[in-house]
């Protein structure tokens, strides 16, 4: 079978960015083709090792050395590793690597065009730039959390990490556009991610519309915006936001004709009451009878799945959204690659996540066996 090329092979990547930002933004890089190193503590590796599908699925694809910086030794063979690489994650505290002699100056005196990415909380500048922190706090601070700011919200703690992911595909994002501007000029580019500018940026809509005095114009606000549980216990989403033709229609397809003509505003005001409504409506049917029904109405409708079953959707599948990985113990588990299609290029050929170290003897040669 002939294989499409994938469209970023030949491109070396050197990563310390550890947990999931960096992981993350390497994953998609390695599913378009790059050849992503990671560099790993000796005796611990990444701190999310210990979590493994978590690891393995967002490592696959990759290769693994372990150096300690504090050893001269190994901090000449981080360089040497660097000295060919196109690109260098950091995911560390402002300042730390520079210390070591590993900065963006230091590197690049090395490798001009190094393409040298740090991801961090609160970036490089600003008051909080030292300031430890995990992804609610950067939710917090960039306004993603303002609908809980409410005495009556008993919601727990939002479990997408939205810093961390926006942060990892702004990250792929950047080193994208440098790579642009290497081919134009021949120099690298140095990156600064927040996770805190990440989710404000993702705020734009919200923030401008409450400084214009919008107020809450999210789709949340809305009745048929949410899920709803049918008859045989299945979970359906109602997608419907400001959109007067969709809620006309769904109010015929469920015999709601004293609702037809409620303008956003009314609904909006009225969304506890009218949502016990649609909840009553849909509990009388089973999920595959609404499926039948919502699809010949052209509504905008869909399954809410548990973790477990998001791996069953038809459509999913389709798209070859999964792929299975087949694991270094001989066992096997779904993964989700990189969403984008390119015409003409596939993803790299599936490879399994790295042990610890694996590939020190491929990219070193040790004075000793301690080393």
């Amino acid at each position: 079978m002939h294989l499409k090329p994938t469209l970023l092979k030949g491109l070396k990547i050197v990563s310390m960015a550890e947990q999931f930002p960096g992981p993350y933004a390497t994953m998609l890089l390695a599913d378009m083709g790059a050849d992503v190193v990671m560099v790993e503590r000796p005796g611990m590796g990444d701190p999310a090792r210990f979590l493994g599908p978590f690891f393995e699925a967002l490592n696959r694809g990759k290769k693994s050395v372990t150096l300690n910086v504090k050893d001269p030794a190994d901090k000449e063979r981080l360089k040497d590793l660097i000295s060919d690489a196109d690109i260098f994650l950091d995911g560390f505290r402002p300042g730390k690597l520079s210390k070591s002699g590993l900065g963006y100056e230091d590197l690049r005196a090395i490798n001009p065009r190094l393409i040298y990415a740090s991801i961090s909380g609160y970036g490089q500048t600003g008051p909080y730039r030292d300031r430890p922190g995990h992804d609610i706090s950067y939710q917090g601070i960039g306004g993603a959390l303002f609908e809980r700011l409410h005495d009556d919200d008993k919601s727990g703690p939002p479990n997408i990490l939205f810093g961390d992911l926006g942060a990892a595909m702004f990250a792929a994002i950047g080193v994208l556009a440098a790579l642009e501007s290497r081919h134009k000029t021949g120099e690298g580019v140095y990156i600064d991610v927040s996770m805190v500018d990440v989710v404000a940026s993702m705020m734009t809509g919200a923030v401008a519309a409450a400084e214009g005095g919008a107020g809450d114009i999210g789709p949340a606000a809305e009745p048929a915006y949410d899920i709803f549980q049918t008859k045989d216990k299945k979970w359906l989403t109602l997608s419907i936001a400001h959109e007067d033709n969709y809620w006309q229609g769904l109010c015929d397809v469920l015999e709601l004709s004293d609702l037809r003509g409620l303008q956003r505003f009314d609904r909006v005001q009225r969304r506890a009451e009218i949502n016990a409504l649609l909840a009553e409506k849909i509990a009388t049917r089973s999920f595959g009878e609404w499926e039948e029904i919502l699809t010949a109405a052209d509504q905008m409708f869909g399954p809410a799945y548990a973790l477990e079953d998001v791996k069953t959707d038809p459509h999913l599948q389709a798209r070859g959204v999964f792929e299975t990985l087949e694991k270094r113990d001989g066992g096997t588990q779904n993964v989700l690659r990189q969403p984008i299609k390119f015409a003409g290029f596939d993803n790299a050929p599936l490879t399994p996540s790295p042990a610890l170290g694996e590939h020190n003897d491929a990219y070193f040669k040790r004075d000793d066996e301690s080393a």
